[in-house]
């Protein structure tokens, strides 16, 4: 949350707007790096990223 805000902050506009426009950019970015570098890229990212990313964020299996 605290990285959309920054975004909505910056840019001037809504949390929807900032939410928007970050996950079309981080989705593209996804789909132009690739599945391996993505993983590995979200493997270092605090939870809550993945949908940023157009992917679904689930939790480990204990």
């Amino acid at each position: 949350p605290a990285f959309v805000e920054a975004v909505a902050r910056a840019l001037h506009t809504s949390l929807a707007c900032a939410r928007w426009d970050v996950s079309s950019v981080l989705t593209a970015l996804a789909e132009a790096a690739g599945g391996e570098l993505t993983d590995r890229l979200l493997g270092r990212l605090p939870r809550g990223y993945a949908l940023l990313f157009g992917r679904a964020d689930l939790a480990v299996a204990a």
